[in-house]
């Protein structure tokens, strides 16, 4: 069957996609639906998944006692969107996704149930890449066309993840339909307010998106140049839209309307800066973070903040540990403001271990790793301890074999990247360039690996042209013989 003669062969390779998607996400339910030997850690849903799952059981049970779907539930600080899809799947389904249980602090997720809702978020991403095949077909050569979907139905680090609880599937059918459109380089109001409404749903679904109108007003303000208005104005509109109604959330709840999510004012300081206070004063990580809660208790006293009753100083382990002892949401939120603050200071105080740091991050940040849903269940809900996968002798010597491959997919990406700039495809050359330097500005610093995979939606391109010029270079020489 020849790629040139076939025009439906990326119809099978999508389905195909899907099919081994749902056959993978059975294997992972039927596996790790389970909780380890204490009765209380589940192996599939846990962390940051336990909590969207958590919330999401939370505003299903407010809706089923009758109050308004989208006044339901708590301030969420991050990801709002994920939990009222899985709150929807709830209500649909009639799963109840937790049990209260008095012989544990938080409810406990209940088992069974699971498979359906990662079915409906790969059966989403599956049908977002038709339409992005649909709509890029014409853009780029046959071969690459089908190289591109190849890559965006199977390539491991992004599939992986239609597997997963994580909010990423569905993040990536927002940027999928964000990108075609995008390419289709209309600038009618209409169609560019649909761009920017769908940024916003991103950002509601990853807080990652918050900015990335930004790429896409560059790129357009080069395409359209004087006739720029339109689209921006349709972008805008349709982006600023969702973001007064997650303020106008916010206001109901807190009585202050903020748009930026909670989590974005401290992850830097959680993450990143403490660890340089422990560097720049050769303290342990556990000291530094006490450090920081000193520090904080000096703003708070200065700041007239006062605690509740239960607070005890000599419990507070680290700088996220205040929050609960907050007495109002405005001192909570002037907490947050000032661990935004404080996060930055200590980067511009220290430029040469923020530097270093930010480099050797970086550089793990951009060494995929398609291994991470599976060692994340197999590691992460088996061991009790919750020790981190990271420091295991497995984790090490599969670095080797990560690098490999990463460089395997930048090598055809670099090829793709110069077809590009050699026939002056300079709009599609930028806005690709642009997404991807979005995300290592953006999260670098951090060096998780998981947050560098929307990248490779846009990295495709670049992978699928690269490996056509490679795959044709192949037969020019053979023939050569």
């Amino acid at each position: 069957m020849s790629i040139n003669n076939n025009k439906y062969l990326y119809l099978i390779i999508i389905l195909f996609g899907f099919f081994l998607s749902v056959a993978t996400s059975s294997y992972y339910v039927s596996k790790y639906d389970k909780y380890t030997k204490n009765g209380y850690d589940h192996q599939l849903i846990k962390d940051e998944t336990y909590y969207h799952w958590r919330q999401g059981d939370k505003i299903a049970k407010e809706v089923r006692a009758g109050k308004n779907f989208f006044l339901s539930g708590d301030i969420s600080f991050t990801k709002p969107l994920h939990q009222r899809i899985v709150a929807l799947y709830s209500l649909i389904t009639g799963y109840d996704l937790t049990t209260e249980k008095n012989d544990y602090q938080e409810a406990q997720v209940n088992l069974g149930g699971k498979l359906p809702f990662l079915i409906f978020q790969s059966f989403i991403y599956f049908f977002s890449l038709f339409y992005f095949s649909k709509k890029i077909r014409k853009i780029f050569p046959d071969k690459s066309f089908i190289y591109i979907i190849l890559f965006l139905s199977l390539e491991f680090t992004i599939f992986q993840y239609h597997s997963s609880f994580w909010t990423e599937s569905i993040y990536f059918s927002f940027l999928l339909i964000i990108f075609a459109m995008v390419l289709e380089k209309k600038n009618f109001l209409i169609h560019n307010l649909f761009i920017g409404i769908l940024v916003g749903l991103a950002f509601l679904q990853r807080s990652g998106a918050i900015f990335y109108i930004f790429p896409i007003l560059i790129c357009y303000s080069f395409l359209f140049k004087r006739f720029f208005l339109k689209p921006f104005l349709g972008i805008i509109i349709g982006y600023s839209l969702i973001s007064i109604l997650i303020g106008i959330f916010n206001y109901y709840k807190t009585n202050v309307f903020y748009i930026y999510p909670s989590e974005g004012k401290y992850s830097i300081h959680t993450y990143f800066s403490t660890d340089i206070i422990a560097k720049k004063y050769d303290l342990s990580f556990e000291e530094a973070k006490i450090y920081e809660v000193e520090k904080a208790i000096e703003w708070a006293e200065k700041n007239k903040i006062i605690f509740n009753d239960q607070f005890d100083l000599n419990k507070i382990k680290s700088t996220l540990e205040l929050i609960p002892y907050f007495i109002n949401e405005v001192d909570k939120n002037k907490f947050f403001n000032y661990v935004n603050h404080r996060q930055f200071q200590i980067l511009l105080n220290n430029p040469i271990l923020t530097f270093k740091k930010v480099l050797k991050n970086t550089i793990h940040f951009v060494v995929l790793n398609p291994t991470f849903n599976h060692f994340y269940n197999e590691h992460r809900g088996k061991n009790e301890s919750r020790k981190s996968f990271i420091n295991t002798d497995t984790h090490k010597k599969l670095i080797p074999y990560r690098i490999v491959y990463s460089l395997v997919i930048y090598f055809f990406s670099i090829l793709g990247f110069y077809y590009l700039f050699k026939r002056k495809k300079f709009f599609e050359l930028s806005l690709i360039t642009l997404s991807i330097l979005y995300y290592v500005g953006l999260f670098g610093w951090y060096g998780k690996t998981r947050l560098y995979v929307p990248s490779l939606i846009y990295l495709s391109v670049f992978f699928g042209i690269g490996l056509n010029i490679f795959i044709d270079y192949l037969r020019n020489f053979k023939k050569s013989f």
